[in-house]
């Protein structure tokens, strides 16, 4: 159709014009096609024909218009053909004018073509790939089906997704989807144009997990692909599975509240009108480091009847929880001590060496109560034994015994009397147990809030290592017998603070300088795998949040080559004592690996602008840049260039800023610290 004002094509069904902008109504304005003069002349054999308006006062034909349009009223009925033929010469006009008119009407024609195969004729893209996590918006429009994965490409089968606008106005949307094909955006209803955090949520408990993507939403989007196929980073899986991890405390919680709603809370019962009171219900809980790693165990008493004499050896229940993994387990059933010669039922918690445990009476190899063991000055203890077990990190197990129980070591284990139950004795001595249960309840919510806010402080430790190692630097054609003296001081880092990732961490830490010192030692010119290590010094560079990055450096030799100096990276989670990725790091101050490896390869360039063709192919290999040679020290994150990579300076490393937070660092800058060396001397 065309435009009655102007006569410029336009789509068939516009109300307005897209070039003069004048209103062209419905079908009763619209006209029939009409050939548009491009010459001097008139139609069709009529070159000298006048070209005189018929329209009425106030409707002259717009210039370059069919005079037949442009008379014609609004509200004017269709156009009919007339009997005589109408003169379809436009208005006249200046000679020099014409081109220009061609020019803007066929323009204008294509400027409405483009226009409407934009926004008339909306395209749905192809399917597109997306992972997790992303930063950048993902298109979408109403008929984009998102397909939801999981980190190892498996189709999600039940799950919620949550839009939420990321500008925190307006209401979120939330649909449940079950089965494998996904879900559109349509599913939503009827969904503002904004962007949005799309949250999918699958699994439960410790099975829950999140996946993430941002969303442009617009509903007629023409760039919007037909379907995405999400899938979670290993990144949000792995924050997943940390976050669905209760902690100790948590689960030690849970385990005491199952147990006092399946058997009543602690009270103290009164037996038979004697003044004496056993304990029924959970009477007793008491946190207790049992192996010295930093981690509590649950030691806890539960019974469904009243203890007295007759019935505490079997009705008082008593177990050990340990937590391992992100969960608990029973490693241990103690015995409760049952007297013979008075009215008493105790649990008693014992200590040898250093170590707590609990004591186990044997008759012949078969397990006994205390209360079977001969307590007169005449009887014979033949075949009773003792024997004290304790808890290694996986099991208990006696490390005395079982010994005869007159023996002197029997006497060396002395019990704890702050951990002392007694579950059958006066009414005032039974609720002194009872209240450890609300005591320790107390103590692992504290403990929770503790963890939350949790404060570190990373100091160095050292250690003198003298020893004979194989022969390195010194005679030219050195025989396996030759040897020398290495003496140095090595450094290692420990963290003070509180908790199991804490005592693992200081714990490994050491683990790791007595692994090396073995290693140098063992070293020998047959062995090409062995290395001496001169000198060791580990230190810890960053604390950020709950990750510790740790520095070490090395100088060591293969039996009887030069030495070499070497600097590694790890980074730790001081929570659990794990060791953590770089991208752990890394996303706690909003970077990607990708970027990091990038911004490295531009320092080195900047350090070394002169560098041969060779180490310039080797910046461009990303297998070159691994997460062991980048760490962060607060001011901005480290690549360490190995001796003679990149044109480096024979036998030594080089650390260089790759990416400053700090103001005083740049791009480039050198900031290798200085070393302590080793005293090396080839023995005679």
């Amino acid at each position: 159709m065309y435009c009655t004002k102007c006569g410029a094509q336009i789509p068939d069904g516009s109300t307005f014009c897209t070039s003069c902008g004048a209103r062209v109504g419905g079908a009763e304005d619209q006209a029939e096609p009409v050939a548009f003069p491009v010459g001097d002349g008139a139609l069709a054999g009529d070159p000298a024909a006048p070209a005189p308006s018929s329209a009425p006062a106030g409707r002259q034909a717009a210039q370059g218009a069919p005079a037949h349009m442009a008379a014609q009223p609004q509200c004017e009925q269709p156009f009919a053909e007339p009997a005589e033929p109408f003169d379809l010469t436009p208005q006249p006009k200046k000679p020099k004018h014409r081109g220009r008119i061609v020019a803007a009407v066929i323009g204008g024609i294509a400027v409405v073509a483009i226009v409407a195969a934009i926004v008339v004729v909306p395209h749905i893209g192809a399917s597109s790939e997306v992972t997790s996590g992303g930063k950048g918006y993902v298109v979408c429009a109403c008929e984009t089906k998102i397909l939801p994965k999981n980190s190892k490409g498996k189709k999600l089968k039940s799950y919620t997704v949550e839009l939420a606008p990321v500008s925190g106005k307006g209401k979120s949307y939330t649909i449940k989807v079950d089965g494998e094909d996904g879900f559109a955006m349509e599913d939503f209803g009827e969904l503002p144009d904004q962007k949005y955090q799309m949250t999918i949520t699958s699994g439960k408990g410790k099975k829950k997990s999140t996946t993430t993507m941002k969303v442009d939403y617009t509903k007629e989007g023409s760039d919007a692909p037909k379907s995405v196929e999400l899938t979670q980073s290993k990144k949000e899986a792995k924050a997943s599975a940390k976050a669905a991890v209760k902690t100790a405390d948590e689960l030690f919680t849970d385990k005491i509240l199952e147990y006092q709603k399946k058997y009543g809370e602690g009270e103290a019962v009164e037996i038979d009108d004697s003044s004496m009171f056993g304990t029924q219900g959970v009477a007793y809980a008491k946190l207790i480091d049992f192996d010295g790693d930093g981690q509590d165990e649950l030691l806890i008493e539960y019974s469904d009847e009243p203890i007295e004499n007759d019935n505490g050896a079997t009705a008082a229940k008593v177990e050990v929880w340990a937590y391992r993994d992100g969960e608990i387990e029973k490693v241990y059933e103690p015995d409760t001590l049952v007297y013979s010669m008075c009215a008493g039922v105790s649990l008693r918690v014992c200590e040898y060496n250093g170590t707590y445990g609990f004591k186990r009476y044997l008759h012949d190899g078969e397990t006994i109560n205390f209360k079977e063991v001969p307590d007169g000055f005449n009887q014979s203890h033949d075949g009773y034994e003792c024997e004290f077990n304790a808890y290694d990190g996986k099991s208990f197990s006696a490390i005395v015994g079982p010994v005869s129980i007159d023996d002197s070591k029997v006497e060396d284990i002395n019990e704890v009397r702050e951990f002392d139950a007694e579950l059958f004795s006066s009414e005032e001595v039974v609720a002194k147990s009872i209240a450890t249960v609300a005591t320790t309840l107390e103590q692992l919510k504290s403990k929770d809030a503790d963890d939350a806010q949790a404060s570190y402080e990373a100091v160095s430790a050292t250690q003198d290592v003298n020893f004979t190692a194989a022969v390195g630097e010194g005679p030219l054609n050195p025989s396996p017998d030759d040897t020398c003296q290495i003496s140095a001081t090595w450094t290692y880092p420990q963290v003070k603070g509180q908790g199991v990732g804490v005592a693992k961490f200081n714990k490994d830490m050491v683990q790791l300088v007595a692994d090396t010192l073995d290693a140098s030692k063992q070293a020998s010119m047959d062995d090409e795998d062995s290395r001496v290590t001169m000198m060791y010094t580990a230190e810890i560079v960053s604390i950020d949040g709950d990750i510790a990055c740790v520095r070490t450096y090395t100088d060591s030799y293969q039996p009887p080559y030069r030495s070499e100096r070497v600097t590694r990276s790890a980074f730790y989670n001081l929570k659990t004592g794990e060791q953590v990725s770089l991208e752990d790091s890394l996303a706690q101050q909003g970077l990607s690996f990708d970027t990091l490896k990038s911004e490295a390869k531009q320092a080195i360039r900047t350090a070394k602008p002169d560098i041969d063709s060779v180490s310039e192919d080797n910046i461009d290999d990303d297998d070159n840049f691994t997460d062991d040679h980048f760490y962060y020290d607060g001011k901005g994150y480290i690549v360490v260039l190995d001796t003679g990579e990149f044109d480096c300076m024979a036998w030594d490393t080089h650390d260089l800023v790759a990416h400053a937070f700090d103001s005083s660092y740049s791009c480039g800058q050198d900031v290798t610290p200085d070393r302590a060396k080793a005293t090396y001397v080839p023995n005679e």
